[in-house]
């Protein structure tokens, strides 16, 4: 496999070298192409539970500065399986993919300073880099950010429906199990059953409905 690799990366090398000046552009976007269906084929086989074999693709896109792959390294820090956990480590790919515009990594980074694992605890940093994922589109910032008070008010309301927008299903439910039913007509009864049993009640990810 690593083999492979190798020469699949040699052979886009070379062929960046015998582009035309005129071409250039056309070769970076191609190269990027070629680095995104790379780092997914690294993500499938992480997500598989071949984490050998995934580190042997996301680490060096990672290195080589592809903002996804720096995130799913930072990922491998915490789990344990790949790497001895580290949050110190952990957290500097979070902050690496985080400043190269990965949402994602925004939303993993504001956690660090949230915990106080891999970071000083910070709560202005916390809320800079969680409010910068919800408005690059990570729901589980949206939801996080609308909780931030305990209460339910216009701040609340705002970033659940945010959420809405943004397909997650959990946010529906809550405005519906809330006051603002009238925000969410067209909720699905399988979809409260959902949220009910995989998030409320057996602890699972947001996202876990959606």
């Amino acid at each position: 496999m690593i083999a492979m690799l190798r020469s699949a990366g040699f052979i886009l090398l070379c062929l960046s070298a015998m582009v035309p000046p005129g071409g250039s552009v056309r070769a970076d976007e191609a190269q990027a192409q070629a680095q995104d269906q790379l780092a997914q084929r690294g993500i499938t086989l992480y997500e598989d539970g071949a984490y050998a074999e995934a580190k042997a693709i996301l680490l060096p896109l990672a290195e080589a500065g592809h903002p996804q792959a720096m995130n799913y390294i930072g990922l491998m820090h915490d789990d344990g399986f790949v790497f001895s956990k580290d949050p110190k480590v952990e957290c500097d790919w979070y902050e690496s993919a985080a400043n190269a515009g990965y949402a994602p990594g925004m939303y993993n980074l504001s956690i660090c300073y949230n915990h106080g694992e891999g970071r000083e605890k910070d709560e202005k940093l916390m809320l800079y880099w969680r409010t910068l994922a919800a408005e690059h589109g990570v729901s589980a910032a949206m939801i996080n950010l609308a909780w931030m008070n305990q209460v339910e008010d216009e701040h609340y309301r705002y970033w659940m429906n945010r959420a809405v927008q943004h397909g997650s299903v959990y946010a529906q439910v809550d405005l519906w199990l809330g006051k603002y039913k009238n925000d969410v007509p067209n909720i699905k009864v399988q979809d409260i059953v959902c949220v009910s049993v995989l998030i409320l009640i057996l602890d699972k990810p947001f996202e876990a409905c959606d």
